[in-house]
């Protein structure tokens, strides 16, 4: 073998064990790029998860407040109010972009109620579910019409024994609210004067209150009746006796004419309001508010009130009280009547409260 060929050969040796070299390190290399890949690949996956997660968080956020809302603009004054204490509606609302909200409504007090929004979203780009709930304290707030007392008359009242007008706040089992309530009693009658009837006397309780300055209390009815013309059913009604249906729970009922008359038998749960002069022949008795407008004639009824009795006397000051009058303050009974006709209102309680979980 000649000198140049053995160097040919020692050169294409030199080269192939170069080649075993390197390969490895390409190898390597690869394989750590391959690493480096999936590492970024798995980094934008988990930070795009999130972000939906976080996106998919807001939207039921959203969605739960949506409901809220859309709650209170179809706001069941009805049939809220006609249902007792503790009772829950639920309902359920759809969103503007399609999301199911499930809202709960419950009456803790006459005049309070609580306002639950449960959204549940689906796993939209990420690995399960979200939910969101949504609560909100609302009062229901009334006219404010000016109750004083268990009878309040912004004129004269005529009575004679054995008419009785009680403003003790009592607890009862037959109470709408429970026995196990607080009290807050009035005074028994609010008015202009009180004046025995003839041919009896009358021993008025005692207290009373003189209302000496009615024509502010006569403007504050004014403002609140308005309110009650807006919020209450009406039915039209003439001089000629008719009987009250009773109804299941409690509701209101505006009475308009000139002159009403009701015969006996009617009752009435909750706010019974009357646009004129009330004439009663017969029995009438009343669970929560009576209103009268204008002159109230009961000297040939047994009326009874068990909550609140208001008389305005628009057109004649003088009220009429039978010998079978008896009126009962009783405060769970006027709220229950007021709620009947109250809207929806975030204060004093100002509460909005939606846990993350």
């Amino acid at each position: 073998m000649s000198c140049s060929e053995q160097k040919v050969r020692s050169v294409l040796a030199e080269r192939r064990r170069r080649t075993g070299f390197v390969l490895p390190f390409v190898v390597v290399v690869t394989a750590l790029v391959a690493v480096l890949a999936l590492a970024a690949i798995s980094t934008i996956w988990r930070g795009y998860r999130a972000t939906r997660l976080a996106a998919n968080g807001v939207r039921a956020q959203f969605a739960g407040d949506e409901g809220v809302a859309l709650r209170l603009d179809a706001w069941p004054a009805e049939t809220l109010a006609a249902m007792p204490p503790g009772t829950t509606i639920a309902t359920r609302v759809t969103t503007a972009v399609g999301d199911r909200v499930h809202v709960r409504l419950t009456r803790t007090q006459p005049l309070v109620a609580w306002l639950t929004a449960d959204v549940v979203l689906g796993p939209l780009g990420t690995p399960g579910l979200v939910r969101r709930h949504v609560t909100r304290a609302l009062f229901l707030e009334p006219p404010p019409l000016p109750i004083v007392g268990a009878l309040t008359v912004i004129g004269t009242v005529h009575g004679q024994d054995p008419t009785t007008i009680d403003g003790r706040d009592r607890a009862d089992a037959t109470d709408a609210c429970g026995a196990l309530r607080d009290t807050l009693s009035r005074v028994p009658i609010a008015s202009a004067a009180l004046v025995d009837a003839p041919p009896g006397t009358w021993t008025t309780p005692s207290p009373s209150l003189t209302l000496a300055d009615t024509a502010m209390v006569r403007a504050a009815f004014d403002q609140a009746w308005i309110s009650v013309i807006a919020r209450s059913p009406v039915r039209t009604s003439d001089s000629m006796p008719h009987p009250l249906v009773p109804l299941p729970g409690w509701h209101t009922l505006l009475l308009d004419g000139a002159t009403v008359s009701l015969r006996s038998p009617s009752q009435w749960r909750g706010l019974l309001a009357v646009s004129g002069d009330l004439v009663i022949t017969g029995r009438l008795d009343v669970e929560g508010v009576l209103v009268v407008r204008g002159r109230l004639d009961a000297r040939g009824a047994a009326l009874r009130v068990r909550g609140a009795l208001l008389v305005a006397s628009l057109g004649n000051r003088d009220v009429e009280l039978g010998d079978q009058t008896s009126v009962q303050y009783d405060r769970c009974a006027v709220q229950m009547a007021l709620a009947t006709i109250a809207v929806p209102r975030a204060r004093p309680f100002s509460l909005w409260y939606s846990p993350l979980n």
